[in-house]
């Protein structure tokens, strides 16, 4: 009986990523969005795992099923080339935009692969790192699906959230909905009066609603800019220029990328 009992807590405990890391076992770090309720136009799926992984042939070892446990056919976008970062270690899912975008020949003859009210789990097993070592257990990722997100972001519904000088502490934005992750880590930075880059760390917070930057050096009296890029999306593929199912002429810029800014000021620590 003990023996038993005893295999039984170490089979328990093997099963989590702890395990994974302990056994030099590559595993799923986080799935982003992180949010357990998404829009039925969702664009993106970011995966985040422990160690640089192989690039090719991964796409069929990733799975979404619906809740009866059927699996979605069509859903994801079948590129030449997997979508990796330079590490190795972040996989980008693209959602059929033929599928997402209305009017198109896929999304009239399919419809999305999502739909409001619906349970979904992403299930993502046997992924390999580069040295050939799979993953132990298999990573699911429950969700459950809203209406479409029709709001582009807009600067002027953000907060910010402005330290003292004379501190490290973090400049904190917070959004009213959630931003993509890859958008937030790179598509707002930080300057002094100058236009000079304020170097520092950034954060992600809580299902992406928020993002905070701690500077390497004191925060000095006087006036910074928070710099962002029009290209900066929701997880829907809509930007600060509009929606993603966008009209011809709908968009605000007629330049992609054009750069946005609010400034702030950094006071006195009195």
């Amino acid at each position: 009986m003990n023996f038993y009992k005893g295999f039984f807590l170490i089979l328990v405990f093997c099963t989590s990523a702890a395990c994974n890391e302990k056994s030099n076992h590559p595993f799923v770090q986080a799935v982003y969005p992180s949010s357990d309720k998404l829009p039925d136009n969702l664009l993106r799926i970011y995966i985040k795992f422990s160690k640089p992984m192989k690039t090719v042939n991964n796409l069929e070892k990733i799975k979404l099923m619906d809740g009866e446990g059927n699996i979605i056919e069509n859903v994801f976008f079948n590129n030449v080339y997997e979508l990796w970062n330079k590490e190795q270690k972040q996989l980008t899912l693209i959602l059929d935009p033929a599928r997402v975008k209305t009017g198109l020949h896929a999304n009239m003859k399919y419809g999305r692969a999502l739909i409001p009210g619906q349970n979904y789990k992403l299930i993502i097993d046997n992924i390999e790192d580069v040295n050939h070592q799979k993953m132990i257990t298999a990573y699911t990722k429950k969700f459950t699906v809203e209406s479409s997100d029709l709001t582009p972001p807009d600067i002027d519904s953000w907060n910010l959230g402005v330290p003292k000088s004379n501190t490290k502490d973090y400049i904190t934005v917070y959004f009213p909905s959630m931003l993509d992750y890859f958008s937030l880590e790179q598509r707002l930075v930080v300057t002094d009066a100058e236009k000079n880059v304020i170097k520092g760390d950034v954060s992600i917070g809580k299902h992406e609603k928020s993002w905070l930057f701690t500077p390497d050096s004191f925060w000095r009296e006087g006036e910074y800019f928070l710099f962002i890029n029009t290209r900066l999306e929701d997880p829907s593929g809509n930007n600060l220029n509009g929606l993603f199912d966008h009209k011809i002429g709908a968009l605000k810029y007629e330049k992609e990328g054009t750069t946005l800014s609010i400034p702030f000021q950094i006071k006195n620590n009195k």
